[in-house]
């Protein structure tokens, strides 16, 4: 492993110190073993999380300290300041299993056409279950997100982008940033296991943004990417926001009120 590429590890914490030891403890149990842990404090208001920050100590660990600038701002800077071949993005609060990595870095080094690998999403904490994303095409990914933020990509495509964009502070800029690497072409490749686990808690920063901030959001996606979505066909049907719709009370109470009415249709056809 000596002669292995560094990954760096990206690690943006706002007031999430109480998670931040579980996170690094399963960064420091991975099989590959040339890491470096960049800890970024987006500017926590909360005491615990600055001490706990503050009293890292580790030869893998550099901690960087900045004002609140939110987590495009704080990406992009921490790794502005890394050294690694290989980029990983894990919020504080989540953890990584300990093979994903290594299997991430061996795809790329063998395939040059493989921009970003991705796997599987265990949820833990107030929801357990395993959410399977779907192989990549480039107009599902137009459509919605099918790539976990923690997902491992090469610093050089990082470098012909302008990184994570400040215009989706609220949230999609890991999907807004994935657009911004594949738009000079390549591929997403995902491991069939479930190696990054996503802490559900109340209060995620999507539960908070309201429908017209979603609205506004993916157009600003779309304003980003304009010349990526007049290349390729873009099919409603598959959108995350016709999913939402078709999940809502109010449709599947509009299903169930209309289906003795089809099937009296059908009858008298």
């Amino acid at each position: 492993m000596n002669n292995s590429p560094l990954i760096s590890i990206i690690v943006p914490c706002y007031n999430d110190g109480k998670y931040i030891h579980e996170c690094l403890n399963s960064i420091h149990e991975q099989e590959y073993k040339n890491y470096e842990i960049i800890v970024i404090n987006d500017g926590s208001t909360d005491d615990h999380t600055n001490e706990i920050i503050a009293a890292l100590n580790n030869p893998k660990i550099k901690v960087l300290q900045t004002s609140n600038q939110g987590p495009s701002k704080a990406r992009n800077q921490a790794i502005h300041h890394s050294k690694g071949k290989y980029i990983l993005p894990l919020d504080a609060d989540n953890k990584v299993g300990k093979v994903f990595i290594r299997e991430a870095i061996e795809i790329l080094e063998e395939k040059a056409n493989v921009k970003i690998v991705n796997c599987d999403l265990q949820l833990f904490g107030a929801k357990k279950a395993r959410i399977k994303f779907e192989p990549f095409s480039m107009e599902k990914l137009l459509c919605e997100n099918i790539i976990e933020c923690a997902s491992v990509f090469r610093r050089e495509d990082f470098d012909k982008t302008n990184g994570y964009n400040p215009n989706m502070k609220e949230t999609f800029e890991d999907w807004d940033f994935w657009l911004s690497i594949l738009e000079r072409g390549g591929d997403i490749q995902k491991i069939d296991i479930a190696e990054i686990f996503y802490r559900v808690k109340k209060g995620s920063r999507n539960s908070t943004v309201s429908p017209e901030g979603f609205k506004r959001l993916r157009y600003q996606l779309y304003v980003n990417h304009k010349e990526l979505y007049a290349k390729h066909f873009f099919d409603p049907l598959k959108s995350f926001e016709y999913q939402l719709i078709t999940k809502s009370k109010e449709y599947r109470l509009g299903v169930f009120l209309l289906k003795p009415i089809r099937f009296i249709h059908k009858l008298f056809k």
